[in-house]
């Protein structure tokens, strides 16, 4: 991601060392865990191309907080707080933080996503300093993505920036009716239609080692992947991201049955690049590690 599409923060007096930024991105997601461990006064400000929602840890003892075409914001306590950006609006501010950590978690969504949401081009508007506790939830989670983004595939991570997104505009009564894009359809009522839930499992089935996109499944079914993800839940009884895991697994007890492949090559095969990765889901799934599981079948 360009980074002149994120927050810069500037301190006034020099830059700290204290300053800790941790970063992922999956295209349609980017996202940041930034923490100032000794915080100075400092100046912020975000022009991005992408929507930015931010989870704030943040007290601040002044300072000023803009953005287009809302009042300034004064407030000192934001813990717990949420900002909302969209795409093309300016956010700047300054603050003299106190001598507590300061740390905020943000998401940059791609504006794309509102067009998976049937929604057009969604006109939104800034948010300062608001509350929802589902986004605050959500928001919490994406620290336990961005710690470990090797547990997460490109599936879930992109349903996941849909629901945050919807969330947002849903928040600000945005109508999700169908609008402009004629080319996706609503599922059928009580999940996907028979066709539709054979396509899109026979070609989850084909390519269990490939890192499959929410895009690619949604477009087999002809629906937007946030109704897609919907139906298929319905019609299958869980995400296209578990179902997807559920199938490497029972196709992984296949393979462990053959002596002349190592679990590594078993891991290779069902898409899992980290062995250890594979191994802790086996056992999740399972109840044994999957040396334990070939012993029991050899």
């Amino acid at each position: 991601m360009n980074r002149d599409d994120v927050v810069t923060l500037q301190a006034r007096n020099r830059l700290t060392a204290d300053t800790l930024r941790l970063s992922h991105g999956w295209g349609v997601l980017e996202a940041e865990h930034v923490a100032m461990l000794r915080p100075q006064p400092h100046d912020f400000s975000l022009h991005s191309s992408r929507h930015y929602l931010a989870w704030l840890n943040v007290y601040r003892r002044d300072g000023e907080t803009f953005a287009d075409d809302l009042p300034r914001s004064t407030l000192r306590d934001a813990r717990s707080k949420l900002v909302f950006i969209p795409a093309g609006c300016r956010l700047q501010g300054w603050a003299e933080p106190g001598t507590a950590p300061i740390a905020f978690t943000g998401a940059y969504l791609d504006p794309a996503i509102g067009s998976w949401l049937e929604a057009g081009e969604p006109v939104l508007a800034p948010m300062l300093h608001f509350e929802h506790p589902l986004l605050a939830q959500l928001m919490l989670q994406l620290d336990r993505i961005l710690a470990q983004p090797e547990n997460y595939s490109r599936m879930y991570v992109e349903a996941f920036a849909t629901v945050l997104l919807a969330e947002v505009m849903a928040c600000q009564a945005v109508d999700l009716k169908p609008g402009h894009r004629t080319e996706w359809h609503r599922p059928a009522k009580g999940g996907l239609a028979s066709w539709q839930r054979k396509a899109v499992c026979d070609y989850i089935e084909e390519n269990l080692q490939q890192d499959i996109s929410l895009a690619e499944l949604a477009a087999i079914a002809r629906l937007s992947p946030y109704h897609f993800c919907r139906a298929f839940k319905e019609a299958v009884g869980e995400p296209p991201h578990r179902y997807q895991m559920s199938r490497r697994i029972e196709q992984a007890k296949t393979l462990l049955a053959k002596p002349s492949l190592s679990v590594s090559d078993v891991a290779a095969t069902v898409g899992y690049g980290s062995l250890s990765r594979f191994s802790a889901l086996f056992r999740q799934t399972t109840g044994h590690s999957p040396r334990e599981y070939r012993r029991k079948m050899i």
